[in-house]
């Protein structure tokens, strides 16, 4: 199989124009496959509420086959209403729809199934689609944790709905790929006796170097300029990076710097900053940017930061964006708690602190400014390179090779 044309067929509710991180993660994966021919299913980014970003229009239809869409007037209110009481999350509802829409694109003229989460609710879709053709290989991929995520809220009846399918789902399947390690082992915890390590694969995230662009030059100052990429929610708020620009601002030691933010939620951004006036001469929110606009914007910046919530344990996720970061081949500081994300960082050598207390945040935050302006970071290319969006495409071609092979049986 490995020299041979692939046809897949890919469900996945985030998919470009949609804006969302998964969204940019999977068109680069799946698009990287060698010898692949991939067609999707998806939702429109009508069913959103968050704007569509277009800035991978031009490189999804250059890298796709068929693309269809699910849309629809009452679909639409999906991304209308704050909350909903539907598990594993809302978009539960497009099963029926996904699966009679790929079952119009006749699936056993494919050779696997690959499902692609979040949002979880795709995976019912794909096991409908395996059900009824137990012949097709079916791959289903996972973004984040099921149950026993950081942000579940129990619903009655529908979370222990959610639980079933979830088992259902890591049960049926042929093969289960998850971004860390970590994240294998949390699915594994939560469901004992189900055979999941043995049919696990690690694929994480990639990036793609050709759509940075070229670096643009910027004038030569002594100030070192931060950039940040990602929005603030939940447990994840700014106050951590705020309070150590304050201490940073205040020591003497410290060279010129700026922190320029960017993402959703400026304006709360700016009423929290409010609250750290030794910060705001230092600290600006520039807003959202596209996609590929901000991956040419992080190549211009001196040092990459990236600031993630205290956890009560060890992290399972690998944050995307630092993935994306590493395409620049910038300096990166991080605020991450013990986790794949910090032992990332550790191998490529950049600044990693834990979030668990603001005076060793601030202090790493110096370290991080003042080696930025002595000497470039030391980096390990061999740690970047196999982060490279081509090396994660053979990765998952030869998965689904030996998928394809193991559901074929003996010669």
């Amino acid at each position: 199989m490995a020299d041979s044309r692939m046809r897949i067929l890919c469900l996945g509710y985030c998919f470009p124009p949609v804006a969302s991180p998964e969204a940019f993660v999977s068109s680069k994966t799946m698009s990287a496959i060698p010898a692949a021919e991939v067609d999707v299913v998806t939702a429109s980014p009508h069913l959103f509420a968050q704007p569509a970003d277009h800035s991978l229009d031009a490189y999804v239809e250059s890298r796709f086959g068929r693309i269809e869409r699910i849309d629809g007037g009452l679909f639409r209110l999906l991304g209308k209403i704050s909350r909903l009481p539907i598990r594993p999350d809302r978009y539960l509802m497009l099963s029926r729809a996904t699966t009679a829409r790929a079952e119009a694109m006749q699936p056993d003229g494919y050779d696997c199934l690959v499902t692609r989460s979040q949002y979880h609710s795709v995976h019912a879709a794909g096991r409908r689609l395996k059900r009824r053709h137990p012949d097709l290989p079916w791959v289903a991929c996972f973004s984040d944790p099921w149950s026993g995520g950081t942000y579940e809220r129990q619903v009655p009846l529908m979370s222990s709905w959610s639980r079933n399918l979830e088992r259902r789902v890591l049960r049926e399947a042929d093969a289960l790929v998850f971004p860390t390690a970590d994240m294998r082992d949390h699915f594994a915890a939560l469901n004992s006796g189900i055979a999941i390590a043995e049919k696990s694969h690690i694929i994480p995230h990639g990036f793609d170097q050709t759509l940075y662009g070229e670096q643009t030059a910027t004038p030569a100052s002594k100030t070192i300029r931060l950039g940040m990429f990602g929005t603030f929610y939940g447990p994840r708020t700014p106050r951590l990076i705020l309070d150590a620009v304050e201490h940073v601002a205040g020591n003497a030691a410290s060279p010129e710097f700026t922190l320029e933010v960017f993402g959703l939620g400026g304006e709360a951004f700016k009423r929290e900053l409010a609250n750290y006036p030794g910060a705001t001469k230092h600290v600006s929110h520039s807003g959202v940017l596209p996609h590929t606009d901000a991956l040419a914007r992080m190549k211009n910046f001196d040092l990459l930061v990236i600031s993630d919530a205290p956890m009560a344990s060890r992290s399972i996720f690998l944050t995307s964006k630092i993935v994306d970061y590493l395409g620049t081949q910038r300096p990166i500081f991080a605020i991450t708690p013990e986790g794949p994300t910090k032992d990332l960082i550790d191998r490529i050598g950049g600044w990693s602190v834990s979030p668990d207390d603001p005076s060793e945040v601030a202090a790493a935050m110096v370290d991080a400014i003042q080696g930025v302006n002595a000497t470039k970071a030391e980096e390990s290319d061999a740690a970047r390179d196999a982060y490279a969006i081509d090396r994660i495409g053979r990765r998952f071609r030869d998965i689904l090779d030996q998928v394809i092979a193991s559901n074929a049986g003996p010669a």
